[in-house]
């Protein structure tokens, strides 16, 4: 964060393409900030960042970035209330996950973060996760046995996908394009503002829509710099990270089905609820529950109580 007394620069960094969820909405940040401010704060938006998600974090921590967008994923090993987030078949829908993200629980795993020299600005979205694979269609939970597979470094998705069966390779992720195509892994799963901004359809042939899990993401500044902007501009730096959460989650609700029409055109066979064994993918995750769940029993419960009637 540098200033010339008059003018302050954030600096905000991600690590996907220029055509992403991430990227629109720290665009809408930028403006809606300057706009506010009155040009008193200029921010500069860095993507496609060549670092693993936990480097990204550390970097924010260390004040060599003023603001990272990211999963949840890689920071629950700092603070290990936000892996509760990350079981699977916990959220009904993305209603479901605002209620929860955006009220009391949310501020709850925010005030966590903390202490850990990050503070949450606002709940961004990943969405729902799925799986995409070269070698075979993925009915099964079975069919993922003895895949070569990467997930998030998280004790959550790689205990969850070793139940399934895989065999777990740490790729960063922007190694993670190649990696798929040169072989080294058979699979991968993410959302589809992932999947489809970063070109999966290119180098893997089946799309799974399991949503075995529903991914926040975080808009975290550093602490120090946090402490450091008077509390007016502060004010409008919260309000244009919950505008720009606003515009992010809307712009992935509203192309999920243009994102399947992408990777259907680029060559990817989509296997969708009807064609799985959906049930088989609940029942297994369940063992998740009983292996790692207990510390999160709790929050889970508090979490399935505001889940809404209808999906």
């Amino acid at each position: 964060m540098t200033g010339d007394g008059s003018v302050l620069e954030i600096t905000v960094g991600h690590l996907n393409p220029l055509d992403s969820a991430y990227q629109w909405g720290s665009l809408v940040f930028k403006r809606a900030l300057e706009s506010y401010s009155r040009s008193r704060i200029r921010v500069r938006v860095l993507p496609l960042l060549n670092v693993s998600g936990g480097q990204l974090i550390q970097a924010v921590r260390e004040g060599k970035l003023d603001i990272g967008v990211t999963a949840s994923g890689p920071i629950g090993e700092l603070v290990p209330e936000a892996n509760a987030f990350d079981f699977p078949y916990l959220f009904r829908s993305r209603q479901h996950a605002y209620r929860v993200l955006d009220g009391e629980i949310g501020n709850e795993v925010s005030r966590a973060i903390r202490k850990v020299g990050l503070r949450n600005l606002a709940w961004w979205e990943n969405g729902f996760r799925h799986i995409t694979t070269t070698r075979k269609p993925i009915r099964k939970p079975s069919d993922l046995r003895g895949l070569k597979f990467r997930t998030l470094d998280n004790p959550i998705y790689q205990t969850l996908f070793r139940l399934w069966g895989t065999e777990l390779s740490s790729i960063p992720f922007p190694e993670l394009y190649d990696a798929l195509k040169s072989g080294r892994v058979h699979g991968q799963e993410n959302p589809l503002g992932f999947i489809i901004p970063n070109r999966f359809y290119e180098v893997q042939r089946y799309l799974t829509l399991t949503g075995h899990t529903y991914s926040p993401a975080l808009f975290v500044m550093n602490s120090s710099g946090y402490e450091r902007i008077p509390d007016p501009l502060m004010k409008i730096i919260l309000q244009a990270a919950k505008l720009a959460r606003d515009y992010e989650r809307n712009y992935l609700r509203k192309n999920q089905q243009a994102f399947l029409r992408i990777a259907q055109k680029g060559g990817m066979r989509i296997l969708t609820k009807k064609d799985i064994d959906f049930s088989a993918f609940v029942r297994t995750s369940r063992k998740l529950y009983a292996r790692l769940g207990k510390p999160y029993e709790e929050i889970h419960r508090r979490i399935r109580l505001l889940s809404p009637l209808v999906p």
